[in-house]
């Protein structure tokens, strides 16, 4: 039952459902980042070539449909033990080891903010992309420090577009994936799963359901009603390689 427990968990951590609030302490952020990711998976991806820098264990790998190929590659140590993560290659986590204009498609989530070097990585990402071809990019903004000592910075959106530019890139969207009721009610719900969290898997279950739930559920409500950008737990951008 314990592990039929973690595999439920594991599922709606990454790609969760509406349903998912009611177990995942960490919904609001995760559904943010999960409806853009699945909304840019929409795109044409025949016969094209995707790398994952920072794969980790590909938790969206299932939503690319009909593509050639889709490549991995991540750091040896880091914040996550390499028993979790699915990797073709690995690397130093500034040279991506593959030729220039490999990609079509470049995928980079929740990754840069643990990038010794983000301008040279980002440089890389260009290098290895075909001419007109995309990076999708995801960044925590609101986020506590984590995967320590490898957590080194946020960006605004301006931030973002600066070092993008540099690169080389030409954005096509930043976008954020909620507002301050969705910050204040993702920072109150994990404050409270983590003051009573341990290691036993059904009462963190029901820390989640009796807890996080409502707190969740009413903010979720309150940053629908009142739409306000001005704040945001994450940011996306999606860019274009310009010759």
């Amino acid at each position: 039952m314990r592990k039929e427990l973690k595999d439920i968990i594991n599922k709606n951590f990454f790609n969760p459902n509406w349903y998912s609030i009611t177990i995942n302490p960490y919904y609001i952020a995760r559904s943010g980042l999960f409806k853009k990711i699945r909304k840019f998976s929409l795109n044409e991806f025949s016969g094209k070539i995707i790398l994952d820098v920072g794969c980790g264990n590909r938790p969206y790998k299932n939503l690319f449909k009909n593509y050639k190929k889709y490549i991995g590659i991540d750091i040896d140590g880091g914040g996550h033990s390499d028993v979790a993560k699915s990797a073709d290659e690995y690397f130093d986590g500034e040279r991506i080891p593959f030729n220039n204009e490999s990609f079509d498609v470049v995928i980079c989530t929740q990754v840069l903010e643990h990038a010794v070097n983000p301008e040279i990585l980002l440089d890389e990402c260009y290098r290895v992309l075909r001419e007109d071809g995309k990076i999708f990019l995801t960044m925590p903004f609101i986020w506590n420090e984590h995967e320590v000592p490898y957590d080194f910075r946020r960006y605004t959106r301006y931030g973002h577009k600066k070092i993008f530019d540099q690169a080389g890139f030409k954005i096509e969207e930043i976008a954020s994936t909620c507002g301050v009721f969705g910050v204040c009610g993702q920072l109150l719900s994990a404050f409270i799963f983590e003051q009573f969290n341990n290691r036993n898997i059904l009462l963190r279950l029901l820390i989640s359901l009796f807890f996080c739930f409502p707190v969740q559920l009413l903010f979720v409500a309150l940053d629908f009603l009142f739409k306000n950008s001005w704040i945001t737990l994450d940011y996306i951008i999606i860019a274009k390689k310009k010759i």
